[in-house]
């Protein structure tokens, strides 16, 4: 029964400092790919499957003590240096005067690949937005901070775009929360097929996206034009219910400067967004605050009770 028992299982002396193989059944070969042969007799402290760490002794402690210990998490190597995460449950015995601890491991692998699974499902939850399936704000926040980190080592230029929309709310009151949903959901898609893959686009308001920029200091001339190109593939006319719903956007783009933070970073191109507001137009592009002299720029507050 022991040799063909399931689950793996293995036998060894008691002393601690000199613990050696007695005897393994099949299950604990497969389990970690090692071979009788060559374990027969050893120690485990030189052949077993167990990481060596603190933990190992206490585990002695307590079959010393208590003649037993359960479902103690201990990871194993595999032979070829796989580490497979276990519960190990053993108890001590006595045969014909000799002590040995009776060691039974479950592979539980699979359980913490699912729990890791379920664990990098609720981050990345945290970090989308669920309407249109972009990252969301708290995670514009940490990748904007760690892209302005490393932007200062490179020869590259950091851009960034503030995109409002234009015309949103016309949407929402005359169509319904639905429409807007799916107004929301069409410029998403179409921001990620008119930019890179490695741009980075992220939904950080009701209707406000940005889009991160990595541009090569030689393109930099051309960001303006190209913007104003790919924004207008983006607010084409979206077909609802049989009818074409019009849409624009206000575009604020700024390149991180030597002495930014990310939160003045962000806050120029929100400021350039505005500028790009008062031209009224369907869509309007600003880089740089060409116009910030024309005048002081109204709150956010201010700019959130209007109806654009």
């Amino acid at each position: 029964m022991f040799e063909f028992a399931p689950i793996a299982m293995a036998i060894t002396t008691s002393d601690t400092k000199t613990s050696s193989y007695a005897k393994v059944n099949d299950a604990y070969l497969k389990l970690t790919g090692l071979k009788w042969e060559n374990i027969r007799g050893k120690k485990l402290t030189s052949e077993g499957a167990a990481i060596d760490n603190p933990a190992r002794d206490r585990r002695h402690r307590l079959l010393a003590e208590e003649g037993a210990y359960e479902l103690e998490e201990v990871d194993i190597a595999y032979a070829d240096g796989t580490i497979i995460p276990t519960l190990i449950s053993a108890q001590r015995t006595v045969v014909d005067g000799v002590s040995f601890d009776v060691e039974v491991i479950v592979d539980v692998s699979a359980r913490v690949r699912q729990q890791r699974e379920i664990e990098n499902a609720l981050k990345t939850s945290a970090r989308t937005d669920a309407l249109s399936g972009l990252p969301n704000r708290a995670c514009f926040d940490e990748v904007v901070a760690d892209s302005v980190a490393r932007s200062m080592l490179n020869d590259r230029k950091l851009a960034l775009a503030f995109i409002d929309l234009n015309g949103f709310k016309a949407v929402n009151d005359t169509l319904g929360h639905a429409a807007g949903d799916e107004v929301l959901r069409t410029i998403a898609s179409r921001l990620r097929e008119s930019f890179r893959a490695t741009d980075f686009i992220a939904r950080i308001g009701g209707d406000e996206f940005v889009v991160l920029l990595d541009i090569d200091l030689k393109l930099a001339g051309d960001l303006q034009q190209n913007l104003q190109d790919a924004m207008e593939r983006v607010f084409k006319p979206i077909a609802l219910d049989g009818r074409l719903t019009y849409t624009g956007a206000a575009v604020g783009v700024t390149f991180l400067r030597p002495d930014d933070t990310p939160a003045t970073f962000v806050r120029r191109a929100d400021e350039y967004m505005y500028i790009a507001k008062t031209t009224e137009q369907r869509v309007a592009v600003v880089c740089f605050g060409q116009i910030m002299e024309t005048g002081a720029l109204p709150s956010r507050r201010t700019r959130r009770n209007e109806t654009a």
